[in-house]
């Protein structure tokens, strides 16, 4: 009898006495099981992707020494089916991935696939010659009784998975936004965030997944003719110019029930693409400007129903905005290819919009606007651990601008330090003052810059607390401040003033200079000491080395220096 130890959620059993087992490809699964006898086959399920499927399924093979015969048919939408007959047929070596470079047993085939290296090669070779692969063109009409069974025996073999640890963050319960110009970009951002905050969970696949509800993605200038395609994607130029015809055509396959671009075009009677222009044309400021794919006569009854659901278009400032709704999205495999499909959907949607706008009698160039999507269950599978945390080490550092050049979209900030406060001017990045503030305090200054709600990323708000703290610094000590630059000590002198015995008596700041030499790592510093504790005010001139500082400076009571 079939057990399997993997994903049997996925699985559809039918004759526990059958040797039979058999790989559906892309077609469902239970569209197959619908039209065969079940007591022709043990077991029946899909294989996807046999960069990630094919490890899981020889691990189930092996575990069930009874299946003796291997049935490959369906719609082979990723050369699955082929790489699956080659692992049989023509076998496997030692190499790497594709995206990684992790090592792997790697199919010999023109397409790839991988089984991962704790199941020993041995194991592999037995499983190859135990078992005998048929390809069905049509399922329906074959003759189960040609099947062969292999001469050799295999026993049974349990290779459990190693699961990967991942470091464990704590954040917000739900919605995170990331920003990028390119899809590269925001998808390691993507990676990254829901490595660290999503929530681990198992799925109704009985997979083990990270999850962040709603994770809002935003691509700004991404070019939808020149795809910004760096070598690390999980998809090839080649795989995105076959699957844009079927997000932007009304593309239909034998076997598939739908594509998203059916479902848009042709699905509810209608080319809602088309429908959508046309309301651009007559109301270019219009809000109600939707696309749906959800159909609710029957997607909440039926498995497959479609991923992406809704598409919004707005159009402002001449400029051409488009918004998805992505109820499930598988984000290591699946987000990049939909983004390219959906940006390149835009494109077409612009020109249409453009080119109907003209026989209307209006000049507009229009522009493309920003892509944002709304991933409503952005997920990442527990077999995407590894490949996710090594790409975004690598990669992600390349594509994360400095503090100082990631500018803040809502403006920056001109801070001074008059008539015994800190002002600050809130600049828009068109150089127009947005607001004027002023306090005694860094700590006041904050509280009244976080209740605006004046920043739009980490970086900037870090920034500027540092100034504000530095320009109160050199507010209570009378020292220039100057955004930006060092905090210098100025050559000033302040008398010490004398109290009754037993009172604190007022700071006193006198210079500081620094002056390096070249030999022997050694320095001369006059160091200043600021009296925070009744100590008489004096300055020392040491020639030592610079790791003594800090020991010499607590051995007196002191805090800080400032250079």
């Amino acid at each position: 009898m079939f057990k399997a130890i993997y994903k049997s959620t996925r699985l559809i059993t039918g004759n526990p006495e059958s040797n039979v087992a058999i790989v559906c490809l892309w077609t469902k699964a239970k569209e197959i099981a619908e039209k065969i006898d079940p007591s022709k086959y043990a077991v029946m399920g899909q294989l996807f992707s046999a960069e990630r499927g094919l490890d899981i399924l020889v691990r189930n093979l092996l575990a069930n020494p009874d299946i003796t015969n291997l049935i490959i048919t369906g719609n082979d939408l990723s050369k699955s089916g082929i790489v699956l007959k080659d692992f049989f047929e023509k076998g496997f070596e030692r190499g790497k991935t594709e995206v990684t470079g992790k090592p792997v047993w790697r199919v010999k085939s023109t397409y790839p696939g991988y089984i991962e290296l704790d199941i020993p090669e041995s194991a592999l070779n037995q499983l190859r010659e135990t078992i005998n692969v048929t390809w069905v063109e049509n399922i329906e009409k074959f003759d189960f009784s040609k099947l062969i069974k292999p001469e050799k025996r295999r026993e049974k073999m349990v290779f459990e998975k190693k699961e990967e640890e991942i470091k464990k963050y704590h954040g917000e319960d739900a919605v995170y936004v990331v920003r990028h110009e390119k899809v590269a970009g925001v998808w390691l951002k993507i990676l990254d965030t829901i490595l660290k905050y999503g929530y681990k969970s198992r799925t109704h696949y009985d997979d083990e997944q990270k999850e962040i509800l709603n994770l809002v993605s935003v691509i700004t200038n991404e070019d939808p003719n020149n795809f910004h395609m760096p070598e690390f994607l999980p998809c090839s130029k080649e795989q995105i110019e076959n699957y844009i015809p079927k997000v932007t055509t009304d593309y239909k396959e034998e076997g598939i029930t739908y594509t998203y671009g059916s479902r848009m075009r042709s699905w509810f009677g209608k080319d809602q693409i088309k429908e959508a222009v046309a309301k651009l044309v007559r109301e270019l400021n219009s809000r109600a400007v939707v696309i749906n794919l959800w159909d609710s006569t029957q997607d909440l009854t039926i498995g497959g129903s479609p991923c992406i659901n809704h598409i919004w278009l707005r159009v402002r400032e001449d400029r051409l905005y488009m918004t998805v709704t992505i109820r499930s999205n598988d984000m290591f495999e699946a987000y990049p290819e939909n983004a390219f499909g959906m940006r390149a959907l835009q494109e077409v949607i612009r020109k249409e919009l453009i080119s109907e706008l003209k026989k209307k009698g209006t000049e507009k160039n229009i522009k493309l606007g920003s892509l944002i999507i709304n991933s409503q269950s952005a997920h990442i599978y527990d077999d995407c651990f590894y490949n996710a945390q090594k790409i975004v080490k690598e990669h992600l550092p390349k594509y994360t601008k400095l503090p100082r050049e990631d500018l803040d979209p809502r403006g920056s900030f001109v801070i001074e330090t008059v008539d015994g406060k800190i002002k600050i001017e809130h600049i828009s990045p068109t150089n127009e003052v947005l607001g004027v503030y002023e306090g005694e305090t860094a700590l006041e200054l904050r509280d009244i810059l976080i209740s605006e709600n004046l920043f739009g990323n980490p970086a900037h708000a870090l920034y500027l607390g540092t100034e504000l703290m530095k320009a109160e610094i050199a507010l209570k000590n009378g020292l220039e401040y100057e955004q930006d630059g060092p905090l210098r000590l100025e050559k000033q002198t302040e008398t010490t003033q004398t109290k009754e015995p037993g009172t604190q008596s007022e700071p006193v700041i006198q210079s500081e200079s620094l002056s390096q030499g070249t030999s022997k790592g050694f320095q001369t510093k006059i160091v200043t000491y600021i009296n925070a504790g009744g100590r008489e005010i004096k300055s020392v001139s040491m020639q030592k080395k610079e790791d003594d500082f800090e020991r010499i400076l607590r051995s007196a009571g002191l805090c800080r220096i400032f250079n």
